[in-house]
């Protein structure tokens, strides 16, 4: 019996860092381009150590029903091969079964920079039970001499690989030495994006938790919000499309928000500044814990001079080192926006509905409470409610049945709350997570939304309402675009905006100057 092996080249894309690449004009050739191979166009660079993002691709195989080989290199994982007959028959020969089998391979870039890459791998034995033999009369007949000239060619064409045999079908990593099949799965590394960058964000609880040193004393003039300083410190320049229908006197909407970006804390400033500048008193609530609640009233009052800002940040939220997100400079931002709005004669307040210790439903319960009291101690107000979403959804919570969230109960009070989950576009945050050795650890990390929430990162800022409820929860969308990063309120530096990019200078011919060298500009630090 002899056996045969095909094989193609392992399919490697450029490595075209996190940036995708400009947009080409549309081919004007009659003939179709060749189809080729589905690859990336650009590769996602992941903001976690490898073995980390390894780890995860090892536990998505494993739920798939692979399993996984003993690799030396711990920046590989190979899995046994998986046959499926074929059963094709044809001239004698059938097909032993289409084997496959995945590799992932890991790039380590940075301490926290990694690309991961999954490779398909795949090949066709085929087996030939036909001795080339005389017929009765003792001649050769054609079709046997036919199918060893086609076996003899099949060969050569895949030198220099040794066809295999059955005994090394399944040999862990024998095939990789010579030329293999292999193809990038786009559709498991989408899955194994989701699960790394689409997790829930971790919320950190003051109450147990270490505080960072007062910096109040080190930070520059350049760290201040600057809006104290102007004229009309909130002109409301941007409306909302989507929101003008929901507009009325007692609105209550709960936002589900991705914590630690610019984009959603200022959506939320322009829908308080347009409820305001319609001539509705407007309450934020958010989540910041209730010790922060005389803070905030007193920032409210305040000019948002530089000592206001210290004494606003000099409370515990704010200088816990472990930072969730929800102390972010965009949401430092959208407090002052409430007091600049507050400070031109509009009704706003600030209700700050968190709680430093409880958690699960207690906490959610803890929160609803401080929302439902000032409704209904100011029917007519609308209420924003800006929250992780899952304090906002109200349909299930995958991680436990006995979850009830903030929105359930305030639903239960006010039935014709309405409830966004916020549309984006993969971006950046900054976030906490749970490491593999049990440690929290809060930095910059990537966020990909799923399908249900996916927008195009051009998609401009609105409020977009589905025909009925979502099975998740949510009654529409507040779509933001793509997420950026806010960094935390206490940092001292990243908070600048980035500079407009300068236009290139005209040549101009080199004047030295009078009475000494010519000299050559510094560019600045």
């Amino acid at each position: 019996m002899h056996r045969a092996l095909a094989g193609l080249v392992l399919l490697l894309a450029g490595c075209a860092r996190n940036v995708r690449p400009p947009e080409q004009a549309e081919a004007t050739q009659a003939a179709p381009a060749p189809v080729e191979p589905e690859q990336p166009k650009y590769e996602h660079i992941f903001l976690m150590p490898p073995e980390r993002a390894l780890a995860e691709a090892a536990k998505l195989l494993k739920n798939e029903g692979w399993v996984l080989q003993p690799m030396e290199d711990p920046r590989l994982l190979l899995t046994e091969w998986r046959a499926a007959q074929i059963g094709t028959k044809s001239w004698g020969y059938q097909s032993d079964g289409d084997h496959t089998r995945y590799l992932v391979s890991s790039e380590s870039l940075s301490e926290r920079e990694c690309i991961i890459r999954i490779f398909k791998m795949k090949r066709v034995a085929f087996s030939n039970d036909v001795e080339i033999k005389p017929e009765a009369s003792g001649a050769i007949h054609n079709r046997f001499v036919g199918m060893k000239r086609f076996e003899d060619e099949f060969r050569a064409r895949g030198a220099p690989v040794e066809l295999a045999q059955r005994e090394r079908d399944t040999a862990a990593w024998v095939e990789l030495n010579g030329a293999t099949q292999g193809t990038r799965d786009l559709e498991l590394e989408r899955q194994l994006t989701l699960i790394l960058e689409s997790r829930p964000s971790l919320e950190t609880l003051t109450g147990s938790l270490k505080l960072s040193r007062d910096d109040s004393f080190a930070r520059d003039p350049t760290f201040y919000l600057k809006r104290w300083k102007e004229p009309v410190q909130e002109p409301c320049e941007r409306k909302v499309p989507g929101f003008q229908p929901l507009l009325k006197a007692g609105l209550t909407v709960l936002i589900g928000e991705q914590l630690g970006t610019k984009e959603v804390p200022a959506s939320v400033g322009d829908l308080m500044c347009e409820a305001s500048q319609a001539g509705h008193a407007v309450t934020l609530a958010l989540t910041v814990p209730d010790k922060e609640q005389a803070r905030i009233d007193a920032y409210l009052a305040s000019a948002g001079k530089p000592s206001d800002q210290d004494a606003l940040l000099g409370g515990h939220f704010w200088r816990k080192v472990q930072q969730d997100g929800r102390g972010s400079r965009a949401m430092m931002d959208l407090l002052d926006r409430a007091r600049a709005l507050k400070a031109q004669g509009r009704a706003i307040s600030v209700v700050a509905m968190d709680t430093d210790m409880s958690q699960g439903k207690a906490r959610d319960a803890h929160m609803a409470g401080k929302v439902l009291k000032p409704r209904a101690a100011r029917p007519q107000d609308v209420f924003l409610v800006l929250a992780g979403n899952a304090h906002t959804r109200l349909g299930d919570a995958d991680w436990n049945d006995d979850f009830v969230p903030l929105s359930r109960h305030v639903v239960e009070k006010h039935p014709d709350v309405k409830v966004l989950e916020v549309g984006y576009a993969q971006g950046r945050r900054w976030g906490c997570d749970v490491e593999m050795n049990g440690d929290i650890t809060c930095n910059v990390m990537g966020i990909t939304p799923g399908p249900v929430v996916e927008i195009r990162p051009q998609t401009p800022v609105g409020v977009r309402m589905l025909p009925k409820v979502h099975s998740e929860g949510f009654h529409g969308f507040l779509d933001v675009g793509a997420l950026t990063v806010s960094l935390p309120a206490i940092a001292l530096r990243g908070h600048e905006p980035e500079a407009p990019a300068a236009e290139p200078a005209k040549p101009q011919a080199p004047t030295p100057p009078a009475g000494g060298a010519a000299t050559t500009p510094r560019s600045a630090p």
